[in-house]
């Protein structure tokens, strides 16, 4: 007889907000992690359920993405966290996005986990949450994050109460690791600073 293993994040909903222009592997490697740890994961977008997102490979159109909810039609109350894949011209739509920003402040209004990657936190500073903060993030966006009242440092991955964020893809067991202890610290609970 085949033992069933526990998966830790079993029950967990995650949110994920991306639009065209997504770096694919920030998308993939998240949704796959935390689905075989148990999460279920919906891909969240501007645009409507069933369009299709456009993923890069850097700067080389790859993969395209069914979206499964519109953003607006979402509510942070219904997902125990959010992630934010990065590249660039995704998360600079996402700003321009009213809906998405509101989704994003949301999680913050819960204390519920949010993490970013490589250029996803450029939409914590519209949405409000970047001030005061400790963050990394794909270099060009520092001084962005700094003129936003952040703490910005060069490190694999940060983490700042129920913020995680990373740099790059390179980062990404660090950022998929810490995301999964993360979503076992019980919510509306805060670790305080990390690292």
């Amino acid at each position: 007889m085949e033992q069933v293993t526990a998966k830790p994040l079993q029950g967990k909903r995650v949110a994920m907000l991306m639009t065209d222009g997504v770096e694919q592997i920030e998308y993939t490697s998240p949704r796959s992690f935390l689905e075989r740890n148990g999460a279920t994961v919906v891909l969240l977008s501007p645009k409507q359920a069933g369009e299709q997102v456009q993923g890069f490979n850097q700067l080389q159109p790859a993969d395209r993405f069914t979206v499964e909810l519109h953003v607006g039609d979402a509510n942070p109350t219904d997902f125990d966290a959010l992630v934010l894949p990065g590249g660039v011209a995704n998360p600079d739509r996402l700003r321009l996005s009213r809906p998405a920003i509101d989704f994003i402040r949301g999680f913050s209004v819960e204390e519920k986990m949010v993490a970013a990657i490589c250029h996803g936190p450029w939409t914590l500073i519209d949405a409000g949450i970047a001030t005061a903060k400790h963050l990394t993030s794909w270099p060009s966006l520092r001084r962005d994050l700094l003129n936003a009242g952040a703490e910005w440092t060069d490190d694999e991955v940060v983490i700042d109460a129920r913020l995680v964020t990373s740099r790059n893809p390179g980062d990404l067991p660090a950022f998929n690791d810490a995301m999964l202890k993360e979503l076992q610290v019980a919510e509306g609970t805060d670790p305080g600073p990390t690292s």
